[in-house]
């Protein structure tokens, strides 16, 4: 391949199927990981040790039973037992909770695949001026 127009045309072509496939693909990965964790509900928990000595947060749910969950979670290694804490509790099973915000689930897969279909939609671009060059 000796002229660069050809090479370019290589590489844009490249990184069209790259950039279209591989955004499509974790845009919608993103989208439904996103999607899974909507609708959490946020409510008020407390810091206490168990009876093992663990450090756990008890929270209680929509049924009116308690749940608890071991405090591992990096919010809540600053707490002291009687702290209060926010907790996401899943709409679908209430013993599921978390200390830190599921909003930001899948977030970075749709960044990634919104960035990749972005470069795939400009080597396409570049393939059609490289046509009529």
């Amino acid at each position: 391949m000796q002229d660069p127009i050809g090479a370019v045309s290589l590489i844009t072509e490249l990184f069209t199927w790259i950039g279209l496939a591989a955004g499509a693909v974790l845009l919608v990965v993103g989208l439904v990981r996103g999607a899974f964790f909507r609708g959490w509900t946020e409510t008020l928990g407390v810091v206490v040790v168990d009876a093992a000595g663990n450090r756990v947060y008890r929270w209680l749910g929509d049924d009116g039973v308690l749940y608890e969950a071991p405090a591992i979670e990096d919010e809540t290694q600053v707490l002291e037992p009687g702290d209060d804490v926010t907790v996401y509790v899943n709409p679908r099973d209430p013993s599921v909770g978390r200390t830190d915000d599921p909003t930001h689930e899948g977030r970075a897969l749709r960044t990634t695949g919104w960035i990749l279909l972005g470069l795939g939609i400009v080597a396409v671009v570049v393939q059609f001026v490289l046509l009529f060059v």
